[in-house]
């Protein structure tokens, strides 16, 4: 409440990332500003439950994100982007899959300095929005970084070198970046992505009262992973990282829905030769190998015995 010449006003303040808003409802003495404030104190109760049960999940170790990539996400679903179409894809979203897949999953608590956000089928609601704006209100030092070939910025970075990458599918031509006109920026186009942009899931991220984010698929993050860590020759540390959350995913599926997970691998497989390639030689590397139909745990052979 504040006083202004002599009357009472009831405001509201909400938080949006790293920004702070407030808002007049009216006159304290109004019965609709009245209605409104105690809407909003009803809210609060809530998002106090909300909270507290956010915590406890990460206390029983189910990781959430850090503060600045936190920000980030809630700044993000403020605005609608993940209701428009934007994936949050990378070690970002594998953080959110513990929940989704009921079990603890060694390689979520990795911390990431960056997230990537996939921009394939958008749907704008209204007038464009400006990505890099929306950022800000989660740390007000984001700027755009531009290379020589770029119309429109793909990498935004703030100055705790924390870095979003704006990401997309191959269109016809098979150019990059992709110019993304609804959000003002640009993105640019990986091999494989468009098997992350078919379909995508909600999640929510441990931060706040927890933010709603879309995901990909657990199998099919799985599934990609083992597609692009065979492109990764050249950097051994993302790599790795790779392999490592798509054998942990695959260990769960393996206990819980193998028959679902097998089908899913047969499909990626049968669109083209690289793609069945590259699906088994990551299979090869994490020691899990097909075996008269079943994917199983590769055991090592035994050592014949000297006579």
């Amino acid at each position: 409440m504040r006083k202004i010449k002599g009357k009472d006003y009831l405001y509201v303040t909400t938080k949006d990332g790293a920004t702070r808003n407030q808002r007049s409802l009216g006159p304290a003495n109004d019965p609709g500003a009245q209605a409104q404030a105690e809407e909003i104190r009803r809210a609060a109760e809530h998002a106090k439950g909300l909270r507290t049960t956010v915590s406890v999940l990460k206390k029983a170790y189910i990781p959430g994100p850090t503060l600045p990539l936190g920000r980030v996400l809630e700044t993000v679903a403020n605005a609608g982007l993940f209701k428009q179409g934007v994936v949050l894809v990378g070690t970002s979203a594998y953080q959110t899959y513990p929940c989704l897949v009921g079990a603890y999953l060694p390689s979520s608590a990795l911390m990431t300095n960056d997230a990537d956000l996939l921009v394939s089928s958008f749907v704008a609601a209204g007038e464009p929005q400006d990505l890099e704006a929306i950022l800000k209100r989660a740390d007000p030092t984001f700027k755009a970084r531009m290379s020589r070939d770029d119309r429109l910025p793909k990498v935004f970075v703030a100055d705790n070198k924390f870095q979003i990458d704006v990401l997309t599918t191959f269109g016809r031509g098979r150019k990059s970046p992709v110019l993304i006109d609804e959000l003002r920026c640009s993105a640019e186009a990986l091999k494989f992505m468009e098997y992350l942009a078919e379909e995508s899931v909600e999640a929510v991220a441990l931060y706040g009262t927890g933010v709603l984010v879309s995901v990909p698929p657990p199998m099919r993050y799985a599934i990609h992973k083992l597609l692009i860590a065979q492109e990764r020759r050249t950097n051994p540390a993302k790599r790795s990282k790779d392999l490592k959350q798509a054998k942990d995913l695959i260990d769960v599926f393996l206990e819980t829905d193998s028959a679902a997970f097998e089908e899913a691998l047969e499909e990626a497989k049968s669109r083209g030769p690289k793609w069945k390639k590259n699906i088994n030689a990551s299979l090869r590397e994490v020691e899990r190998d097909v075996r008269q139909g079943n994917l199983a745990l590769a055991r090592p052979r035994k050592a014949k015995k000297r006579s």
